[in-house]
């Protein structure tokens, strides 16, 4: 991992004032960015903030907090929502939330979820031109192994991995399609790549489901060190190009 490009990075977000809005997923990120913030001995990077404490006026910072409940996009919405337009009045320089994967399942309808989250991100650019809303696509969790699946066939047991990636990866489609040209935060294709390039994924009734790395994740969902650190630079570098060009 080139840790020179991390610290080009902080340092461009010295002086930006930023919030990450996320879930568990998202601590995992962070801790992978004040691994790397550490490693690079970037003394420009921005304060770090966690949780609800309202950062000072004075000097940079990255606020980063839990929004809303696992499973509720709406209410993840509006608490980010609220946060931006309070944090906005302080010279919010980038703002962005990220889903996590127990927001979308096997029976969730994506682009439903998508036109909520799409609502949100340009109303926010509306009503607040000079800061930065940056979109995010959601986390996947890994796909079950071939045996795994035919074994629970067999004890007549329903395994969702698939079903679940796939909903996931249509949503991302719409958040590429949507919002790729400008700075995303790509988490989904960092999960999904493997060290060689390639992608985790499976086909099922012509669709393709991506899904979470097993090198990268703990218990199936969550990131590992090396998957954190994975995130945490592809946040950095989206966060750092949305500050160049303000």
């Amino acid at each position: 991992m080139d840790i020179n490009a991390a610290r080009q990075h902080l340092r461009v977000l010295g002086g930006k004032r930023i919030f990450f809005g996320h879930q568990s997923v998202g601590f995992d990120v962070m801790r992978g960015v004040r691994a790397l913030a550490e490693e690079a001995g970037a003394a420009e990077a921005p304060r770090f903030v966690e949780g609800d404490a309202t950062p000072a006026s004075a000097g940079s910072w990255f606020a980063h907090g839990r929004i809303g409940r696992n499973g509720h996009p709406d209410e993840k919405c509006d608490a980010f929502t609220e946060t931006v337009h309070r944090l906005a009045h302080d010279s919010l320089d980038i703002a962005l939330m990220k889903f996590c994967y127990a927001d979308i399942g096997p029976s969730t309808d994506p682009g439903e979820v998508f036109d909520r989250y799409a609502r949100t991100i340009d109303s926010l650019r509306r009503a607040f031109p000079r800061t930065r809303i940056i979109a995010a696509t959601i986390p996947y969790t890994i796909i079950t192994p071939r045996w795994k699946r035919t074994l629970k066939r067999i004890l007549g047991r329903n395994d969702t991995s698939i079903a679940a990636n796939l909903r996931r990866s249509a949503f991302n489609a719409h958040v590429v399609r949507t919002y790729g040209a400008g700075p995303l935060f790509d988490i989904a294709r960092v999960e999904s790549t493997h060290p060689d390039g390639t992608r985790e994924c499976s086909v099922a009734g012509g669709d393709t489901a991506y899904g979470l790395d097993g090198r990268y994740t703990t218990d199936g969902g969550h990131l590992n060190p090396d998957g954190s650190r994975r995130a945490a630079m592809e946040l950095l570098r989206a966060l750092a190009e949305a500050a160049a060009h303000e």
